[in-house]
């Protein structure tokens, strides 16, 4: 649970809100036959697949996680695509890809612009990105909501309140399009969306497993550490705490504050 390499073999069951926004991720980015397309943060390579079934051009994924990309390569090895290890602030490539896709990484990004620096480098004249992310430190109401669970605990409690978030949220689809723009990038879209999952509260622990977890359960964003048991209780409360959101139908409403953007190169 505590970081995207532990996780990887289990991600792509989990992820399922994060592949239904990459589907109409793919979707913006209209992919043509013959491009040569570069997947940032690939992860273990599902949507990098998808990339790959829509073009017979170049298809890169690239992920800092090692675990991740050891896992698209077992996943996808044999389907003629580049699985790359590196930091997304220092992209090993300069103009060659027509395209950049960037699903539900951008909140991970220390240094943002530096990222965008290089993808600009990536890409040909006239190249294109498109972006998915979270981007309103609510990012998913359910999840706030279910995680201050801890501060109701006085045992739990005190580790809690030296959690410090990893995650760069800009709140409005303006702040990213300026982003884009100071980077060199001419924005074609950028929009923000509330998109709604209902799921049961299993379903909705796994999610959260697949992304929020890696913060909020990772001793590492803790100030001076946590027990050794932390994760494991913490979760616990917070798999109650959504069980206690369900309806009626035993179903609860994710809902999922996220940002688009559509740019071009120069």
């Amino acid at each position: 649970m505590s970081d995207f390499s532990r996780m990887a073999a289990a991600y792509q069951n989990r992820a399922v809100v994060q592949q239904s926004a990459g589907e109409t991720l793919l979707e913006m980015l209209a992919i043509q036959a013959g491009e040569d397309i570069l997947d940032l943060a690939c992860g273990p390579g599902a949507l990098t697949a998808r990339i790959r079934s829509r073009t017979g051009g170049r298809v890169a994924g690239c992920d800092a996680a090692p675990g991740m990309i050891a896992e698209a390569r077992s996943r996808h090895g044999e389907a003629a695509i580049e699985f790359v290890e590196c930091d997304a602030a220092a992209l090993p490539f300069a103009a060659e890809f027509d395209a950049i896709y960037c699903n539900s990484a951008f909140q991970w990004f220390v240094a943002p612009a530096a990222v965008l620096s290089g993808c600009v480098k990536a890409l040909r004249p006239g190249g294109r990105m498109a972006m998915q992310a979270p981007a309103k430190h609510a990012f998913c109401p359910n999840f706030i909501a279910a995680v201050d669970e801890l501060n109701r605990h006085d045992d739990m409690r005190e580790a809690f309140a030296r959690f410090q978030s990893p995650w760069r949220f800009l709140e409005s689809a303006g702040n990213y399009a300026r982003l884009f723009s100071d980077a060199g990038f001419t924005v074609t879209e950028s929009r923000m969306e509330a998109v709604a999952n209902r799921c049961s509260a299993q379903q909705a622990m796994e999610i959260f497993l697949s992304g929020a977890a890696v913060a909020y359960l990772n001793p590492h964003y803790y100030q001076g550490g946590v027990p050794a048991d932390f994760p494991a209780r913490a979760a616990t409360f917070i798999a109650a705490a959504l069980e206690k959101q369900c309806g009626p139908d035993g179903m609860v409403e994710l809902t999922f504050h996220r940002v688009f953007v559509l740019a071009k190169k120069g």
